[in-house]
């Protein structure tokens, strides 16, 4: 694998994200026949431990974007203020009546697996793979389409077609985003704790019917603009 990183990046991307596609439905599945409705956030948080000390082992850390914020980058780091609206407007429609401290807790738990695996695979090894071989923009635009893609995997968890269509499209545009942050900052770990924010405020919002639509058309004209902003920004920057 460490041979693959470094003489095939995209292919070695490519790998990860199989491996984290066949580990959600594997986790799934495994969910629905034990009842256990926590399976696949458990396997994707032993997921993160073990990439974590990969990683680690192959003396790449900083090279996909996983290291401190110096007061250099301080400033840099501030382009993700307006991803803080993004990570609570799921709260507009309330929170999920009769909601435990237990349930949260271990929601945010969970989320901590799902938010790093998916941020080290997509704005990590996809995003810096492509980066190396084929510049920013590319990098930019494939990360974040292939990023939005690997939401099919919620198919198997009963959404509609519709549903479907609004997560893979929210994704995309989030995914776009992220990897504009992560071009600018060459820092991943802001990109990790909002994701890890999005997906437990979106776990515990109460948002159904129309309120879920509003919200996910709000979050996607935010992120549109946003990247749009973001994109010029980037092309403006002496650094690509």
């Amino acid at each position: 694998m460490n041979k693959l990183m470094e003489k095939k990046p995209i292919l070695h991307a490519i790998l990860w994200i199989l491996i984290y596609v066949v580990m959600v439905n594997i986790g799934d599945m495994l969910s629905e026949l034990t009842e256990f409705p926590y399976l696949t956030g458990l396997l994707l948080l032993a997921l993160s431990v073990f990439m974590a000390l990969y990683l680690k082992e192959s003396g790449r850390v900083s090279l996909y974007g996983i290291k401190k914020i110096t007061k250099q980058d301080a400033r840099k780091t501030l382009f993700y203020i307006p991803m803080i609206l993004l990570a609570f407007i799921q709260l507009f429609a309330g929170i999920v009546p009769a909601l435990s401290i237990t349930k949260v807790a271990i929601a945010c738990l969970l989320m901590i697996g799902t938010g790093f695996v998916e941020e080290l695979i997509f704005r990590g090894f996809l995003f810096y793979g492509i980066y190396g071989k084929s510049g920013v923009n590319k990098a930019i635009i494939i990360s974040g389409i292939t990023f939005g893609i690997g939401h099919i995997v919620n198919l198997l968890r009963g959404y509609t077609s519709l549903e479907q269509l609004e997560q893979i499209v929210i994704a995309i545009m989030l995914g776009i985003v992220l990897a504009l942050l992560v071009a600018i900052t060459k820092n991943i770990i802001p990109g990790i704790l909002f994701h890890i924010v999005f997906n437990i405020t979106g776990t515990i919002s109460n948002a159904e019917g129309n309120i879920s639509t509003y919200l996910m058309l709000a979050i996607l004209v935010i992120s549109l603009f946003y990247a749009i902003y973001l994109y010029r920004f980037v092309q403006k920057s002496n650094e690509y």
